[in-house]
């Protein structure tokens, strides 16, 4: 009987030892599962983490990038090819983030866009230096160029008041001219009318003044009368009896020719009515020119 019972005890005892030890098992591996579900979790939440924290990063040196383009404007568009490879490569880490995580990959495409931002911002920098200069160099220029515009045109003032102070200096000057109509008595005596029945010449008379600035020699004046019907007295229509004048062609009653010594000279010189025609009545205006574009004297007189 006592033989029996021990070897019915034993079977048991190996099955209470065996299931013991698959109990410590399981428990082992629950344990490592949780902790292994656990280390996964934390390691999801890293990832995720990361992948935020480069997305963060990216955004920001896409951000720091527009603000630079907009706030150098223009100068920004002398970098256009690095402007195209930022937003180029933050796309890309964009899509590696969402398509397929490397930790170590995206990190190099993050460290090489932050290289190509610096570059990017050292080359703004300067040629907003460079600019700088540049715009100081031409507000220099530019007021070189307004001053010396401006002393330019205060010399070319100068220069054209002293022209006209020569011109006038060097222009002679005529004074005492005055005009009337004259008959003759007795064939050879010279009277002075105010009849235009008895009118036969009309007499002009003035003097030239003294004039060192001159050069002496022959000097041509244009004698032009109008007579009381505005029509200029003259001998033809042709250019052979006219002058210019301020770019126009003028007829003229009679040119007088006149050696000039530099000193004051009086001058007579008449125009002769055609025997055939007969004096107006009314006035008569005399101008005077010099062959150097200058009206130098005007009078008139009056027939009855």
């Amino acid at each position: 009987m006592n033989t029996e019972r021990t070897s019915s005890t034993k079977p048991k005892g190996w099955l209470y030892a065996t299931l013991g030890v698959l109990a410590l098992i399981i428990i082992g591996l629950s344990c490592w599962l949780i902790s292994l579900k656990s280390n996964l979790s934390t390691l999801e939440s890293e990832k995720e983490q990361q992948k935020a924290d480069f997305q963060a990063e990216v955004d920001s040196l896409v951000k720091v990038h527009n603000e630079l383009k907009a706030n150098y404007g223009e100068l920004s568009s002398q970098l256009a090819e690095k402007d195209s490879i930022i937003l180029a490569n933050a796309e890309e880490i964009k899509q590696l983030l969402e398509t397929q995580w490397d930790y170590n990959r995206v990190k190099k495409q993050v460290n090489e866009l932050q290289a190509i931002s610096q570059r990017y911002i050292h080359q703004l920098d300067s040629l907003y230096v460079v600019n700088e200069q540049l715009v100081a160099e031409n507000e220099r220029i530019r007021e070189e160029v307004q001053e010396e515009r401006k002393q330019n045109r205060t010399l070319q003032r100068q220069k054209e008041e002293l022209t006209t102070k020569v011109n006038l200096a060097s222009t002679l000057r005529i004074y005492n001219l005055t005009a009337d109509a004259v008959r003759f008595k007795g064939g050879s005596q010279e009277t002075e009318t105010d009849k235009s029945r008895r009118a036969e010449r009309i007499r002009v008379s003035f003097t030239i003044g003294q004039n060192d600035l001159v050069e002496a020699g022959t000097k041509t004046f244009y004698m032009r009368i109008a007579d009381p019907s505005k029509n200029i007295i003259c001998k033809g229509m042709g250019d052979e009896y006219a002058f210019m004048y301020q770019g126009e062609l003028l007829q003229y009653t009679e040119k007088i020719q006149v050696n000039y010594d530099n000193s004051e000279k009086d001058v007579r010189a008449y125009y002769i009515k055609p025997t055939d025609k007969e004096m107006l009545p009314g006035y008569y205006f005399v101008d005077i020119y010099d062959n150097n574009n200058n009206l130098v004297g005007q009078t008139s007189f009056n027939l009855r």
